[in-house]
């Protein structure tokens, strides 16, 4: 006979735990997100982060809302206090973790508030003027009389031109026209600094009022995280300002209004010292691709944005300054503005600009496999002594360092690397003696390249003016030439499946002629199923922004300020519909 089943203990409703004990429970239900966003009902299950920003969001929109989680986490108190002052309460704030950093969103507070906030607490001055700055309250701007704040000049500066708010103009230009500003707040950080300010110039870096309409509607956390894993946040597009707490998470989606000001004529125009009104993270981009160091240190967020990475690694490849300089930049950056595979792939791309620069004092016999380079060849060629010596240094290089050969036509160096390490004995740039056929070192020598040659080796080979390659190989391994034949289905899972000569041969392609008509900068991240030319030889890290040239110019015979390039949608403009719309507009002669 069993033993009787002891009395379960009675499981105590979920809705009457301790909250603190709620923190940990993880359930996902997107009725119970709506009801906390609409501010009607506070879920049982908080665990999730994404569950939390809905609650966030509803205590901001919805006055009275959660007010028992006053208290639980510093990010429920700070929300609660910022819908007091927006709702003309001065809060009790009785430590720093629950002043608020926002407190102009959804609503702005009156100006009988912001004088009495700052009243009670002078540290929020800033949090006042620029409140001041959104709304236009010219008058107690002057009365606060803060210094001139770069961050409270872009919100003004911003409000001014879209909202058309005199007052917000006055207080734009009244810190613009300063000869020195600072930066006391903080968008990334959500801080605000008063005992050490920075001099500063407006640089693009405030997460205006406009752009906090933009929303995201919440998905299962897995799902919206695996979707935005990319982008360095998984629930924001816009990852690099939080000054909500909430990321934007709402029961809908909306986009972010476009900004006041194009930033499209400041892409071949000198910076000003201070930006006008705009979103800057195209400027990042072609600033990141064209190596261009002062505009892309003074630019770039602390966080990467979408497609930027791809940017620097291309760049790298084509402009050693940009190299030099970000091999100085990853060891005060790893981790802070990107991961692992991102560092990896970097200073995998700065080593091969180094050896196609001749220097390859950068590797060692105990350099990490990962860090060594497959292309170092495009799109410069290296010295026939700098292969030679990494093949020395490291063996396992031989294989890059004989496709060089064949790219270059190296092959005096092609043999000798082949002999190696019986032709160790040979100085580095000493000739190589000629390998006669039948002797025992050509015998030596197709004997090594048997153990290296595969399809990639061998397409290369067959597509160079020299047949010195194609004929080592084939004697090498006569009976095995129709086994590196690529067969369908074979390129997308092979590097280099493209020869060297469809990347130094100029090219025309029609087809790339066009512009998008909303995005003339338009970034296109190669996936790693791609396979194309400049996708191979970046080690599956390439990106390419399709004709920027044609746009640009395009854009400027046609009038930046056309219609045509307000229609909405990745619709894009063609090279002859170019030409037919200059002619409508009598811009230039028919033919």
């Amino acid at each position: 006979m069993g033993k009787p089943n002891k009395p379960r203990k009675p499981q105590t409703p979920l809705d009457q735990l301790p909250i603190q004990a709620r923190l940990k429970i993880k359930n996902y239900s997107p009725d119970v997100c709506d009801a906390a966003i609409k501010g009607q009902e506070i879920p049982v299950a908080l665990g999730y982060e994404l569950t939390r920003f809905s609650v966030i969001r509803g205590i901001r929109h919805h006055h009275g809302f959660a007010q028992e989680l006053h208290g639980v986490t510093p990010e429920f108190t700070r929300a609660l206090n910022a819908r007091d002052i927006m709702s003309g309460i001065i809060p009790t704030i009785s430590h720093p973790d629950e002043t608020p950093y926002c407190i102009w969103y959804p609503d702005i507070p009156t100006e009988h508030t912001l004088r009495a906030l700052v009243q009670r607490y002078p540290d929020m001055i800033y949090h006042a003027a620029r409140a001041c700055a959104i709304a236009g309250y010219i008058d107690l701007y002057k009365e606060l009389d803060p210094v001139p704040e770069v961050h409270v000049a872009e919100e003004a500066s911003h409000a001014g031109i879209q909202r058309s708010n005199k007052g917000s103009q006055e207080i734009a230009r009244r810190i613009i026209s300063q000869p020195v500003k600072f930066a006391i707040m903080n968008d990334y950080t959500r801080t605000v600094d008063i005992a050490n300010p920075r001099i500063a110039f407006l640089n693009a870096d405030t997460a205006v009022h406009s752009s906090l309409a933009a929303r995201r509607k919440h998905l299962e956390p897995r799902v919206l995280a695996n979707f935005y894993r990319s982008s360095g946040n998984p629930y924001y597009p816009s990852s690099y300002f939080n000054i909500t707490e909430d990321w934007g998470i709402d029961d809908h989606n909306k986009g972010e209004p476009e900004p006041a000001e194009s930033y499209f004529p400041l892409l071949y125009e000198p910076l000003p010292m201070d930006l006008p009104p705009i979103n800057k993270d195209k400027l990042i981009l072609m600033a990141a691709h064209s190596g261009d160091i002062d505009r892309y240190s003074r630019l770039s967020r602390p966080q990467m944005i979408s497609g930027e990475f791809y940017c620097i690694v291309w760049a790298i490849y084509h402009h050693p300054f940009w190299a030099k300089w970000w091999s100085m930049q990853v060891p005060k950056q790893t981790s802070s503005r990107f991961s692992k595979f991102e560092e990896t792939m970097i200073q995998r791309a700065i080593n091969a600009r180094r050896t196609m620069s001749d220097d390859v004092t950068w590797v060692t016999p105990d350099t990490p496999k990962d860090l060594l380079p497959r292309n170092i060849w495009f799109p410069r060629l290296a010295c026939p002594e700098s292969y030679e010596r990494l093949a020395r240094i490291r063996p396992d290089m031989l294989w890059p360092c004989l496709y060089a050969c064949i790219v270059a036509d190296y092959s005096d160096l092609w043999d000798k690397l082949l002999l190696l390490p019986s032709s160790a004995t040979l100085a580095i740039g000493e000739m190589m003696p000629p390998v006669s056929e039948g002797s025992e070192a050509q015998n030596l020598k197709l004997q090594q390249l048997s153990k290296v040659v595969d399809k990639i080796l061998w397409q290369e080979a067959k597509t160079s003016r020299n047949d010195h390659y194609q004929c080592d190989i084939k004697a090498a391994i006569p009976d095995q030439l129709e086994s590196l034949e690529p067969r369908p289905g074979d390129a997308p899972a092979l590097m280099f499946q493209h020869s060297s000569r469809e990347l130094y041969t100029p090219t025309s392609d029609r087809s790339s002629r066009f512009v998008y008509r909303n995005d003339p900068v338009f970034v296109s991240v190669f996936d790693w199923g791609r396979c194309s030319p400049e996708y191979e030889v970046y080690d599956g890290v390439a990106v390419e922004i399709p004709s920027i040239d044609f746009a640009v110019f395009a854009r400027d015979a046609v009038g930046v300020d056309h219609d045509v390039w307000k229609e909405k949608g990745n619709a894009d403009l063609q090279m002859y519909e170019v030409y037919e719309l200059l002619e409508k507009e009598h811009l230039v002669t028919s033919v």
